[in-house]
């Protein structure tokens, strides 16, 4: 008898010690979760109520799926892999920023060199512009003016080869490439060498002014091309050259060179052609070199 009073003392205190840790640990897990309550496979009250009957095995499941992390401790984990996952994300993203700052350097880097190597860079163009320079410079006084422009035009409308139309075309032609390329028409503004090969410089590089380079050339064609053959050969190419200032000698030396064919005659579009090539190619070995006569020697 005394021994089941012990027993039962002792069952009682084992259940509210039971009790009081699964109380605590609950609520513990309560306040961590944000009151989530878990769901477990059976009800809560059940542990804490007075169904020990089944003894030990009982108590150890209660305690089993009390102590296991329930279901609404997922959320937690998912929101910290998801806060790690942005870290990586972030770094990934710092990354491909570091990655779009070394192209966009490398860019800039090509762009530089794109600069660095722009037409008109060579030694041998700024020859040719310094030769051209020298041969509008009609009045020898070391710069080009508007009306040096205008002589040189004259001379070619004066051989009495051009139409009326054609020769106000070639006026108004001329107007416009000297504005395009040196600016206002006024007896201030002179064009130095240096001056002059800066312009072409820039004209050069500017595709859209590039495709206006020697729109003169089909008139200076057109006013030595006497008997309107379309084609020119020695004798007019030599009236070509003094109109410009030039000899004959250098006239037939230059003709020998730009002659390709041999065939003793430049049609309209070849003597455009070799003109616009003196303007815009870099390469020594282009016979367009000679279009203007001789090169100066270089500085």
């Amino acid at each position: 008898m005394a021994f089941s009073i012990v027993s039962r003392g002792l069952l009682r205190t084992s259940r509210e010690i039971l009790e009081r840790n699964m109380a605590a640990t609950v609520g513990a897990l309560q306040q961590q979760q944000q009151q989530s309550i878990c769901t477990l496979p059976f009800p809560m009250g059940d542990c804490s109520n007075n169904r020990l009957a089944n003894g030990p095995t009982h108590i150890s499941l209660c305690l089993q799926f009390v102590l296991r992390p329930p279901p609404a401790v997922l959320p937690s984990v998912r929101e910290y892999s998801k806060k790690n996952a942005g870290t990586a994300t972030q770094r990934r993203d710092e990354s491909d920023s570091d990655s779009d700052s070394d192209d966009e350097f490398e860019r800039r880097r090509q762009n530089a060199n794109v600069k660095r190597s722009e037409r008109g860079d060579s030694a041998f163009w700024r020859r040719k512009m310094r030769t051209l320079h020298g041969i509008m410079d009609v009045n020898h006084d070391g710069v080009i003016s508007y009306d040096d422009f205008n002589l040189l035009a004259k001379r070619f409308s004066d051989l009495g080869h051009l139409s009326p139309e054609v020769a106000a075309e070639f006026t108004d032609v001329i107007k416009q490439t000297w504005e395009e390329q040196f600016g206002e028409i006024t007896p201030y503004n002179l064009v130095t060498a240096e001056q002059f090969l800066t312009d072409l410089h820039h004209r050069l590089n500017d595709k859209k002014m590039a495709k206006r380079i020697g729109r003169f050339l089909p008139y200076l064609f057109k006013a030595v091309d006497f008997d309107h053959s379309g084609h020119l050969d020695l004798e007019q190419y030599k009236l070509f050259f003094r109109c410009l200032g030039l000899t004959e000698e250098d006239a037939a030396i230059s003709f020998a060179v730009i002659d390709k064919n041999g065939d003793g005659q430049l049609s309209l579009k070849e003597f455009v052609h070799l003109g616009r090539q003196f303007f815009l190619t870099e390469d020594d070995t282009k016979i367009s070199k000679m279009f203007w006569g001789p090169l100066i020697a270089d500085h």
